[in-house]
């Protein structure tokens, strides 16, 4: 379910770019210390997201240095140096990624299972550390994912997309808030929430035709059978769109930015980035969510 959340780089300037691959290679390395190399191989832009909100929210901003690394070893690139919310995203990194390899070892079948089983065992010892430093977080999302799973293998009653994807949308919230207290918190839980219902939704539309030629269980194969017509990806779009208002009206809440640029990525996922996903995966027009209101 994961992979969806990242920039426009078109739509960020220069130094706001360098600021969020600044953040990702800080994510990289803090990845190689909290959680092991291994976990390395599961670095993706949704969580320095998850780093840019934390950061934004706790007025958290990580001292910049340019570094050099095995990818790029002949030129220093500007590095986020550690920091909580870089540590934290290591964590949950580990955690998700770990938990989505266990999923895919019931759920899915040939290379997708084979590769879910040769991945897992060289992240099972990122997992005990990131296990150990949050064991409430761990036992949530174990427990949100099983309810998914309910429902996807029919234990459960098929209530509508929105019912399994609120699941996925409280894992998130849960992720996003952990260790926060008062507005902070809820902040952070209201942005991780509601982008978590959208991923589920996408992460859905994105697999359809796969899962139909593989006889998956799919909501929307519940919903609109084993065609998306123009009007059902319509249809579609506009609920992704909406999805995103809470994200939005919560960012909107934050009041302090340690550092203007974490301001202007955040944005620019929440109003360019996650709308050309879900442009890409629908085949729609885009549609954005700037200033509270669909347009």
């Amino acid at each position: 379910m994961l992979g969806y959340v990242k920039t426009v780089p078109s739509e960020l300037r220069v130094r706001e770019h360098t600021y969020y691959r600044a953040l990702y290679c800080g994510l990289c390395k803090r990845m190689g210390k909290c959680t092991g190399q291994c976990s390395r191989m599961t670095l993706s832009y949704d969580f320095v997201f998850l780093a840019a909100v934390r950061m934004a929210i706790t007025g958290e901003a990580p001292n910049m240095k340019a570094e050099r690394c095995l990818l790029h070893p002949f030129r220093k690139r500007p590095t986020a140096q550690a920091c909580h919310a870089l540590d934290y995203a290591a964590d949950a990194s580990a955690l998700l990624s770990y938990h989505k390899l266990t999923d895919d070892l019931t759920d899915e079948h040939g290379l997708k299972k084979l590769r879910a089983a040769l991945a897992r065992p060289f992240l099972s010892g990122a997992y005990r550390r990131a296990r150990r430093r949050h064991p409430d977080l761990n036992d949530t999302i174990a427990a949100h994912l099983r309810e998914i799973s309910r429902f996807e293998t029919g234990e459960r009653p098929f209530e509508g997309a929105d019912a399994i994807a609120e699941q996925f949308g409280q894992l998130m919230e849960a992720v996003f808030s952990e260790g926060l207290t008062g507005s902070d918190a809820r902040i952070a839980g209201a942005i991780g929430r509601s982008v978590g219902h959208w991923i589920y939704l996408i992460d859905a539309a994105d697999d359809f035709d796969e899962d139909r030629k593989q006889g998956r269980f799919n909501p929307y194969r519940k919903l609109f059978g084993d065609e998306l017509t123009p009007a059902d990806r319509e249809t579609l779009r506009v609920a992704l769109t909406v999805h995103l208002l809470d994200a939005d009206r919560a960012f909107a809440l934050i009041d302090r930015f340690p550092a203007p640029e974490l301001k202007e990525i955040i944005a620019n996922i929440l109003y360019f980035g996650l709308p050309a996903t879900a442009k890409r995966v629908t085949g729609t027009s885009p549609m954005t969510t700037k200033g509270n209101e669909i347009s």
